[in-house]
């Protein structure tokens, strides 16, 4: 008889879900979601205090010293996102091993802003940023998600893209 893992729920994804195999994350697009997934868990559910799963595992991920800077600055774009946004963000459990396969629709976007960043195409990160924060200003959510990107992929040519960009206004507590 096998035996069922109690964590596991067993589903698969919705129609407004995919699989986290076919988003096309590397490596470290898919730490940084393991770790934003444990803050959102930590938010939905305080009594789990699952922020300090998200430390650990930006830590075993990172390394000790750059896993908690980036560990801090997915918290403050985690933040930022949920200043901006008005009602519930959906997304999966990082501790069921089935949940943890599948990339909900706002889950995507928070990647797809960081996917952007990345590749400095301002242009849609404020596309993407302005659906996940349903019309809000992103402003500082994208800030942090540069920020994020920066020292997750050591490219400081995106804060520079960033600030260059007009439509994007960086206060000056974010320059």
């Amino acid at each position: 008889m096998k035996r069922i893992d109690a964590r596991c729920c067993g589903r698969g994804p919705s129609n407004k879900e995919s699989s986290i195999d076919g988003a096309g994350y590397d490596g470290i697009e898919t730490a940084i979601l393991e770790v934003a997934r444990f803050y959102w868990q930590t938010f939905a559910m305080p009594e789990t205090q699952s922020w300090l799963m998200a430390h650990h595992r930006s830590e075993v991920r990172f390394g000790q010293e750059m896993g908690g800077l980036l560990g801090l600055d997915i918290l403050s774009a985690v933040q930022a996102m949920r200043m901006a946004r008005t009602s519930c963000f959906k997304f999966n459990n990082p501790g069921c091993p089935h949940c943890a396969e599948i990339v909900s629709e706002h889950e995507r976007q928070f990647m797809n802003v960081l996917q952007s960043i990345r590749a400095k195409r301002m242009g849609a990160t404020i596309t993407h940023a302005m659906l996940l924060c349903e019309g809000n200003d992103a402003s500082a959510f994208i800030q942090r998600m540069a920020e994020v990107a920066e020292r997750a992929f050591r490219d400081p040519g995106i804060g520079m893209a960033l600030r260059a960009h007009p439509q994007i206004a960086i206060g000056p507590d974010m320059a």
